[in-house]
């Protein structure tokens, strides 16, 4: 078992109060006149029950070097049981009494069954024989439900991947969805490896060790160095095109492609990220059209929404950015997410565009699930596992979540959920010291490849190929996001009675 490059440094516990449902956040900017370039500071994170998510002003990258994180009372008017003073909403209620013409300690709604069919009252009153008190109710409530089954399936595949880093950071899988073959970073060298069981290496010159490898919906493969170089290779041809050295030597660990296969992210390990292009105008080069400092320690994983207009950055700070990329030369902070631990894991829901699944490592061990156009916290999973990848399914509602570092409960290397009630439906188990160090979807979506520290490569199948789920809204339904009012604003309503 090799040692890993970068220590993991990001997995410090970071205070927080006993709620996290939502919170807010503003930015407070800076700059330093003895260097233009622009840096940001770590959050500080001060969370309330009180508190909410707010949207940060639009400002741009290039001058923002210190983002906070502050709360703000929610400005409602409390009572105090033991005040004479009446509150505000005590005084509304009387003027509308008054103005109605009844009595003000009146109930105003009552129970009528006049309009209730004679049917519905018979099932009713059914209902109510069999409890003969309140204990009798609550206990029917609190029984068990019955668990569904969670299937236990094995590898498809089994590699042997001898000089395959133990790295947490390192990403060093990706399954190329122009060749249907798998691009794998061993020691200095990268290899594909397709169906047929045939192994290339790829040809190019490197001594330094492969620190991250992504293949694009064309031909390019990218390769990442220790040494601060992005390779690019042309799969058809297996030849390096270009390259380029990051300033200082930085070390790039992550990548994600744009949708056109042209354009790409990376970041490195000191907290910024690079927006690239390919140019093919005399010969083939990698454009830098921006950096942006967006965290103050290394990232670990960047996700792009379905329409490629925004992008969440997680990073060894524990915390997670919102960006808003309409502007690609000028990126615009929108949220900063906090966890407990570094977040490695990050993936935009396909079929509900707003919807973002982020996981933490092994001091925090939580999915959770963010509505991205308000920042809000919709909902959080304990795993009892170090969360190394999420992968959402394209044609169930159902999300992929493969672990690092697992409990002392059951060692699990991966468990797809339901979403949104995160019901096992499926696991593959393990022993307690093997671990997923990275993962990667097939072309036709029914597979995932992972990456494990026994210097092993293992291929899961998990859904069947059927229609794919659309984000239109004709098959969007209510419970998606958990909130009647998100739901509303997304423009997904509950069919029912008219009131009227």
């Amino acid at each position: 078992m090799s040692r890993s490059l970068i220590p993991e440094l990001g997995h410090r516990f970071i205070p927080s109060s006993s709620s996290s449902s939502v919170y807010r956040t503003n930015m407070i900017l800076e700059r330093n006149n003895d260097d233009s370039s622009p840096s940001i500071s770590p959050a500080n994170l001060s969370l309330r029950e009180d508190t909410f998510f707010n949207h940060s002003t639009s400002i741009d990258t290039s001058s923002a070097q210190h983002l906070s994180l502050s709360s703000e009372s929610d400005g409602v008017y409390h009572k105090s049981p033991n005040s004479n003073i009446s509150s505000p909403l005590d005084f509304h209620q009387e003027v509308v009494a008054e103005a109605l013409n009844f009595v003000h300690d009146s109930k105003v709604l009552t129970f009528d069954t006049r309009y209730l069919k004679g049917k519905s009252i018979r099932e009713h009153n059914q209902k109510l024989k069999k409890y003969s008190s309140y204990n009798d109710i609550l206990s029917d409530l609190n029984k068990k439900v019955t668990p569904v089954p969670v299937k236990t399936i094995i590898a498809t595949d089994i590699l042997q991947a001898p000089g395959l880093r133990n790295d947490y950071y390192s990403n060093l899988v990706s399954w190329s969805h122009k060749t249907n073959r798998v691009a794998v970073g061993l020691g200095s060298k990268v290899y594909l490896w397709g169906v047929d069981n045939n192994v290339i290496q790829i040809n190019c010159e490197n001594e330094d060790l492969v620190t991250a490898v992504s293949c694009s919906s064309e031909d390019w493969i990218l390769i990442a160095t220790a040494g601060g170089k992005i390779l690019l290779i042309d799969q058809e041809g297996n030849t390096l095109v270009c390259s380029y050295a990051t300033n200082e030597g930085k070390c790039i660990f992550c990548f994600t492609w744009f949708d056109n296969g042209y354009m790409f992210m990376a970041g490195d390990d000191f907290g910024e990220v690079y927006i690239f292009k390919i140019c093919k105008l005399f010969n083939v080069q990698i454009e830098l059209i921006k950096v942006f400092k967006c965290h103050q320690q290394q990232i670990c994983g960047i996700a792009l929404n379905g329409r490629n207009d925004e992008v969440a950055i997680g990073a060894n700070d524990n915390c997670c950015t919102i960006w808003n990329i309409q502007d690609i030369s000028q990126p615009m902070l929108k949220f900063v997410l906090p966890h407990n631990a570094a977040i490695k894991a990050m993936s935009y829901c396909p079929w509900t565009l707003s919807l973002l699944a982020t996981g933490g490592g092994s001091k925090d061990r939580k999915i959770r699930f963010w509505h991205t156009a308000s920042g809000t916290l919709l909902n959080e999973y304990y795993t009892d596992g170090q969360i190394t990848s999420l992968i959402w399914s394209k044609f169930k509602k159902e999300i992929v979540a493969t672990f690092g570092f697992g409990g002392t409960n059951k060692a699990n290397l991966l468990c797809v959920y339901t979403y949104p009630k995160m019901q096992p439906v499926l696991e593959v188990n393990a022993a307690s010291n093997l671990r997923i160090l990275s993962a990667t979807l097939s072309p036709d979506n029914c597979s995932i490849c992972v990456a494990t520290n026994d210097s092993t490569i293992r291929v899961y199948r998990l859904w069947e190929k059927t229609l794919e789920i659309l984000p239109g809204t004709s098959q969007r339904v209510t419970g998606t996001y958990g909130s009647d009012i998100i739901e509303l604003l997304e423009g997904i309503s509950k069919n029912g009675e008219v009131i009227r």
